[in-house]
């Protein structure tokens, strides 16, 4: 940060536009920087093994379900597909924080008829994190680890017969697997998926190599005796897996993650506003992160991994606000910004910008990713620029959100309001700054005028398809789902897990 701010001295136009210059060039170094960490992740990722073993530590799980005011049908069938994989391995508890009467009435009738214990508060402290704090105090006496699953997150039955030979390396007190999404019925929740492959196939994979791959809730299973030593769950955060894995990480405990397909049949946000609200609570848990990773004990390479997750919600929240807003101001405004040559700036940043953007989509899965998932991708993350932005300003207020659950279903959500409206008000703003500016190149002849109307007008067009690409998700209709119930199945075409197994000792072969 500190360099932007050198070379703003020197580069800016006004004091009044000031911040915008800084905006402008802490981007570009934010865009630099976590350009080469993808990049250094993703070799990681491809070289990076773990040792595991085929037998089965004798661990008892204790698999908690967490839910608050949910649909009890897709309640019902997590809590027995998680019934099917623990088996023999431990009990099921279903934590439900929910505050519908009928709902509690329904879920602790089905507990009692299907052999799972359910645990009811009527003070929700601490919110999901403090609900699996008071579960472990109460019963974790009787078990060894805990796993974790959504309302609609199910495990396929082999999920712990593969999982659980990890811990037999007594260091290691998370193993994580990812989190896909089989309900990809409306564009939103094909574009919140498409967002999800860079960080589960490239990010998360290249953590482990660093020792910072870290818990997403949903999927993982942790050493309860880790937790203990580390004070459980952090209950100030709305983004509780993060911060405890940051302080598990401090006192030298290991994760891993596995890039099996263990978790499945997980509900994507249907809904932009589903999105939004799940966005904004992982924004502010970003954010709030910060203070954690300056108080913890962790590597420099695991605080580096750490805080290119922070970067990533600057980046998509105020910074991409301010890229926004630069060629508005400029072409409507006729107000510069930056005091430097428009032809260096051009030939300087216009081939990274081009060159990142294009290695990044070629390390991609060009089968399950390619233009169309670029797309996808860049339309949805522009719809929660000013979500995420919201998200910082509280943090910096200091300001108490209220914490609320990705709704599951169809129409879950209520109405987009106003961040629909901003969409269209956005369009329509950057597609007059375009006018105007392409009046304006017609109307000069001053060749380096005339390059710094390109390069905001290409900005002004590439932000026009984006913000056209997003008002598309507001249409987002949703085709005829059929649910599945997992029962006896395996994930996609594995059969049996002694296969999982040796697939991953092959994929895991060596040590960190």
């Amino acid at each position: 940060m500190a360099i932007p701010a050198v070379i703003t001295s020197f580069t800016y136009s006004s004091i009044a536009l000031i911040w915008v210059t800084y905006g402008l060039w802490l981007t570009i170094e934010f865009g630099v920087v976590t350009f080469v960490i993808f990049l250094t992740q993703w070799y990681r990722g491809k070289h990076t093994s773990f040792v595991t073993t085929y037998e089965l530590p004798r661990l008892r799980v204790a698999a908690l379900v967490s839910v608050y005011n949910e649909d009890p049908d897709v309640v019902k069938r997590t809590v027995i597909s998680v019934k099917n994989a623990v088996d023999s391995f431990g009990g099921v508890f279903l934590l439900d924080d929910s505050t519908d009467e009928q709902i509690i009435v329904t879920n602790r009738r089905f507990c009692r008829s299907n052999d799972v214990t359910y645990v009811h508060r009527k003070e929700r402290r601490g919110y999901k994190a403090g609900a699996i704090n008071d579960a472990i105090k109460k019963f974790g006496g009787s078990y060894d680890v805990i796993a974790i699953f959504d309302a609609d997150q199910r495990p396929v039955t082999s999920f712990f017969n593969v999982l659980l030979p990890f811990f037999s390396d007594k260091r290691i007190a998370v193993v994580q697997v990812p989190q896909r999404y089989s309900n990809l019925t409306s564009r939103v929740a094909k574009g919140s998926n498409y967002e999800q492959k860079g960080f589960y196939d490239v990010v998360m994979k290249g953590r482990n190599a660093t020792g910072s791959a870290f818990i997403l809730g949903s999927g993982s299973i942790i050493r309860i005796a880790a937790l203990r030593d580390v004070g459980y769950f952090d209950e100030k955060t709305v983004t509780e897996d993060v911060a405890t894995s940051v302080r598990l990480h401090s006192k030298n405990y290991r994760s891993v993650y596995v890039d099996y397909p263990g978790i499945w049949y997980g509900e994507a946000p249907r809904t932009l506003t589903a999105y939004l609200i799940q966005h904004g609570r992982w924004a502010l848990g970003g954010f709030q992160l910060i203070g954690t990773l300056v108080r913890s004990d962790i590597s420099f390479r695991q605080f580096v991994d750490y805080f290119a997750g922070v970067m990533y919600w600057v980046q998509q929240g105020p910074l991409a606000l301010v890229e926004m807003s630069a060629p508005i101001i400029f072409l409507l405004g006729r107000l510069p910004m930056l005091n430097i040559n428009p032809i260096l700036f051009l030939f300087g940043y216009y081939p990274f910008f081009f060159f990142s953007m294009g290695t990044f989509m070629l390390l991609m899965d060009k089968d399950e990713y390619g233009a169309v998932g670029f797309a996808y991708q860049q339309s949805i993350e522009t719809t929660a620029m000013p979500v995420i932005t919201q998200s910082f300003i509280a943090w910096l207020l200091r300001k108490k959100r209220p914490f609320k659950v990705t709704p599951k279903t169809a129409g879950g959500g209520g109405k987009i309001e106003y961040f629909g409206a901003w969409l269209y008000i956005a369009l329509f703003v950057e597609l007059a700054a375009f006018v105007s500016g392409l009046g304006w190149f017609y109307s000069t002849s001053d060749t380096t005028l005339q390059a710094s109307l390109i390069i905001n007008l290409g900005w002004a067009a590439y932000f026009t398809i984006l913000l056209i690409g997003s008002i598309t998700l507001l249409f987002s209709s949703e085709e005829e789902k059929q649910d599945v119930l997992i029962t006896n199945t395996e994930a996609g075409p594995y059969t049996s897990y002694s296969y999982l197994i040796k697939r991953e000792q092959q994929r895991f072969r060596g040590s960190q």
